[in-house]
């Protein structure tokens, strides 16, 4: 009698410890419905374009909630800070992964069934692995085991592209673009170089590949700062002095869509380029004026004796706090496969898989597709990966403005930066030598 009241008592208290359970769910989504933080602009034009499909061919809803670059960054920090469940999937840029990789806040992909494809370049899945498997470790992170922590989704190398009707051989290092936009340069009229100059984001992407080229950088191995060494002075004056003096008016007020702007109406020969900028801006029908003349290479090579393209992917990861894990990995694991990958190419997404990049039935619609499969497997550099990169770049990118703007000289501009970030690295707690 008595043990039969005890089960009695015992079953719906059960219950409403199984009801109340808040566990992830290991399938299926909350209500076939699976939420994304995605950056508002043309990075996320190929996911809203999968969502429908996902819908049709799985029964689940795929909600697509944007933001703002800046937005999404603050809104993914809070909510991770409050372990809130809203997001099953959220889109990252890659140098916020330190952040995110430091702090714990995203699944690990491998036991959720995401595993590497050998037809994804490899510096495609080491952006998302936490701690960084190359490159120095943040003192933190060098006893974590390594971590699959987000995935590409928009596969993004910075490359190159010139007039190749004004000149017919593409340029192979850095001294021959510095001689092509000489020859190439009319002032008020063509520039020979385009300078991407605006102070702290823009002018440090539109710098790496040149300093990284030319044998510098920003730390070494040790998170030492050699911003001021021998070659990372060459480069900065390289830009600050040598590209500026056949560059557009005002560099230093040029952003990327300036530079764009540009390139389209033909007052432009040559610069840098992110591939989400070609087919919305320089080549865009709507605007453009220099249709079939624009052709896209890899980095040119530097005195380092290579061409370093820098990284700008975007990753798909899920947070811990989501309820919907596997759900979440199933959703990744369909999107990587090839026939959706050819879809997403189809939709103004960039692909990553190099078989969707090198298949012939989409380069006339994305020219540069090709070029973007040989620079990720170059491969490409990663900005620094320190939770402190944010600061880094605001001090570089602030000098090297003032530079191209005459408040400074180059030398300057490398002492000034390299002594400021010295003193940040040390603070942070990092073995940075004074």
């Amino acid at each position: 009698m008595k043990f039969g009241r005890w089960l009695a008592m015992l079953v719906p208290i059960a219950l409403v410890a199984a009801a109340c359970s808040s566990t992830p769910t290991t399938s299926g989504g909350a209500g076939g419905k699976l939420t994304i933080a995605a950056v508002q602009g043309v990075e996320d034009a190929g996911l809203k374009a999968l969502a429908p499909m996902y819908k049709q061919q799985k029964g689940v809803d795929i909600q697509i909630v944007e933001a703002p670059y800046d937005d999404l960054y603050s809104k993914l920090v809070n909510a991770f800070k409050a372990n809130d469940s809203t997001y099953d999937l959220v889109m990252m840029d890659d140098p916020w992964m330190p952040k995110f990789g430091t702090d714990g806040s995203l699944s690990d992909l491998g036991p959720l069934g995401i595993t590497q494809d050998p037809d994804v370049a490899q510096v495609v899945w080491d952006v998302g692995t936490w701690p960084p498997p190359r490159g120095p470790v943040p003192p933190s992170e060098k006893s974590k085991p390594k971590q699959l922590l987000g995935v590409t989704i928009v596969g993004n190398v910075e490359m190159f592209m010139y007039r190749s009707d004004l000149t017919s051989t593409a340029p192979a290092s850095y001294d021959d673009v510095l001689t092509n936009a000489k020859a190439q340069n009319k002032p008020g009229s063509v520039a020979g170089y385009i300078i991407r100059g605006k102070a702290t984001n823009p002018v440090v992407a539109d710098f790496l590949p040149i300093l990284w080229s030319q044998g510098g950088d920003v730390f070494d191995e040790n998170w030492n700062v050699v911003l001021d060494n021998t070659a990372s002075k060459a480069a900065i004056s390289f830009l600050v002095n040598d590209l500026k003096g056949v560059a557009q008016t005002d560099p230093g007020s040029s952003d990327a869509s300036d530079r764009d702007k540009i390139m389209a109406n033909g007052q432009g020969y040559q610069s840098s380029v992110w591939p989400g900028e070609i087919n919305t801006a320089v080549l865009d029908p709507a605007v453009t004026k220099v249709a079939g003349k624009v052709t896209f290479i890899p980095i040119p090579k530097g005195k380092s004796g290579k061409g370093v393209g820098m990284m700008g992917n975007w990753l798909l990861g899920i947070p811990k706090a989501s309820k919907n894990q596997q759900a979440a990995a199933d959703f990744v694991k369909w999107m990587l496969q090839k026939d959706t990958q050819m879809t997403y190419a189809q939709n103004k997404g960039i692909p990553s898989r190099t078989s969707v990049l090198k298949d012939a039935s989409l380069t006339a619609a994305n020219p540069y597709f090709p070029v973007l499969a040989d620079a990720l497997q170059a491969p490409p550099n990663w900005r620094p990966r320190t939770d402190q990169w944010n600061a880094v770049e605001t001090i570089i990118g602030t000098h090297l403005n003032k530079a191209l703007t005459g408040g400074e000289t180059a030398d300057q501009a490398a002492t000034g930066a390299a002594g400021e970030i010295r003193i940040l690295m040390k603070g942070a707690g990092y073995p940075t030598a004074q």
